[in-house]
């Protein structure tokens, strides 16, 4: 798979996943997670999965919208990372919320369907914020 082939792959992976997450549709989310999935806080420390995908996951947190920067790629080897600023607004217990943040996604070429699968979520402040 080329460059272009990867960016491809996990553009169409990253607006699926986009869809599911709106659509509460946990089950379709599962084709782009990795098994090994991880987080990352702006430290570095590994998180797991961090308290609002466990909550969305038990559908107690509604995502409501996605906004999202433009993406840059890196590609290397096999992975391709991908870097947005990101807005997300949602409703949980709590009410309606809005978190801004930089996300830093960790895609690698598997033998799904789709081709890439999502291994690494860094969450970091918006960058200047």
């Amino acid at each position: 798979m080329t460059v272009d082939g990867i960016e491809q792959r996990t553009a169409l992976a990253e607006a699926g996943l986009h869809d599911v997450l709106l659509a509460r549709d946990v089950d379709a989310a599962q084709q782009w997670l990795s098994p090994a999935l991880f987080f990352t806080d702006a430290s570095g420390r590994w998180q797991g999965a961090p308290p609002c995908l466990q909550a969305w996951i038990a559908r107690r947190l509604h995502v409501v919208a996605i906004e999202q920067g433009p993406i840059e790629y890196l590609a290397c080897g096999q992975l391709l990372l991908a870097a947005s600023d990101m807005c997300l607004a949602y409703v949980s217990d709590g009410g309606e919320q809005v978190r801004r943040l930089r996300l830093l996604r960790v895609w690698a070429r598997c033998s799904s369907p789709a081709g890439v699968h999502l291994l690494s979520v860094g969450m970091l402040p918006l960058r200047g914020g």
